[in-house]
């Protein structure tokens, strides 16, 4: 009989962590039941179940609506309320009624602390912040379950003592040194370092190698600010010579569209990833902050030149490799330099040592034996 896994964490449709989820579940399926426990609202459009053959997920939502016939009641009428079809009716459990009658903390838990019970192991994906981490950690403890965090996000200084439970993780799982190191020079935890993969690295790998003799250059995330998407916006509407595929959705999407020298794709569906990276030769990471991210890998097995911002697990990626170009989202201006430089590049060498580094330590077959290896030590 196989041992079961909990994937916990706050797992969304789409974003970052609901991705993170799908490579753990994919790489462990196989010889493992999984099982994806989200403490957010959850559908079977997720990223995280994306091309599972039989996702196993729920939510606090889900749950509670099964367990108590008023909160089945209650959310139906608010979901009727609505009118909306967008959401499931499970999307409103707590709501104006609800709150006042039932004890959803209370009931969380003992979910939650049913939910290790029935599990052989323990994953949660979700920054130190996040809610319930210190209580399904505590669960785990209690119930002597292996528990490992997968840590999302960029780490940043928090108090101490008001994190010591995190010295009851079993192990912690880092995207990369860099990031562990922010934990660990607080904290001296036990950690490994597991990177993601693109979520559909094939069809990435067969794009040719080429390039076009004006530089196309390309963006692809979440129109944010902490992406640093409007200073790009910015430098690249003032050029003669370059323009910027941008694809992505967000909340400065209207800001984006009609401006100068930018092409505006919408949000790419993945099984068009290909199509994108097919357009351009260069990808910026213009990013503040990330943990990741995961765009620089898809990157990498595309086979394009990469220029970015230090964040993350970027540096670590990039690490004696050719594709040493650098920038800092507050002087964009650095741009200038390194497009002048690419010019006097073989990009083609560079771009080929990106995509063998890939193949070498990101495919999908690398992460997975990482995530099997880790998890059977300790069933």
């Amino acid at each position: 009989m196989k041992k079961s896994v909990l994937l916990f964490g706050p797992i969304g449709d789409f974003g970052g962590r609901d991705v993170e989820v799908n490579i753990i579940s994919k790489s462990l399926v196989n010889e493992f039941d999984v099982k994806i426990f989200s403490s957010i609202y959850i559908t079977a459009q997720s990223y995280a179940v994306l091309d599972l053959k039989r996702p196993n997920f729920t939510s606090f939502q889900i749950e509670l609506n099964k367990r108590f016939f008023f909160l089945k009641i209650t959310s139906y009428l608010f979901w009727l309320k609505n009118f909306t079809k967008k959401k499931k009716t499970y999307a409103f459990t707590k709501n104006k009624i609800s709150k006042l009658f039932f004890n959803f903390n209370k009931h969380k838990l003992e979910i939650l602390k049913n939910e290790v019970n029935e599990a052989d192991v323990i994953i949660v994906c979700s920054q130190l912040s996040s809610k319930f981490l210190k209580e399904i950690i505590h669960f785990s403890k209690l119930l002597n379950k292996p528990c490992f965090v997968r840590t999302t996000g960029t780490i940043k200084v928090f108090e101490k003592n008001n994190f010591d439970f995190l010295k009851n993780v079993t192990k912690f799982i880092h995207h990369s040194e860099s990031n562990a190191s922010n934990l660990n020079t607080i904290l001296n935890l036990p950690y490994v370092v597991i990177d993601q993969c693109a979520l559909d690295d094939l069809k990435l790998l067969e794009l040719p190698i080429s390039f076009q003799k004006v530089l196309r250059f390309g963006f692809l995330g979440r129109l944010s600010k902490e992406k640093g998407i409007l200073e790009l916006i910015d430098y690249f509407s003032k050029q003669n010579n370059y323009k910027l595929t941008v694809a992505g959705k967000g909340n400065l999407m209207k800001i984006i569209i009609g401006k100068k020298n930018i092409e505006y794709l919408g949000q790419i569906e993945p099984k068009l990833l290909a199509d994108f990276f097919d357009k351009i030769d260069v990808l910026i990471i213009s990013s503040y902050e990330e943990s990741g991210p995961l765009v620089g890998l898809e990157a990498m097995a595309a086979g394009k030149i990469i220029i970015s911002t230090e964040v993350g697990a970027m540096k670590d990626r990039l690490f004696q490799t050719q594709n040493d170009f650098w920038f800092k989202i507050d002087n964009v201006n650095e741009l200038n330099s390194i497009f002048g430089h690419l010019n006097t590049l073989d990009l083609n060498s560079i771009a080929k040592e990106n995509r063998e580094k890939y193949i070498r330590e990101y495919k999908f077959e690398a992460i997975q034996q990482k995530y099997l290896h880790l998890i059977k030590n300790f069933c």
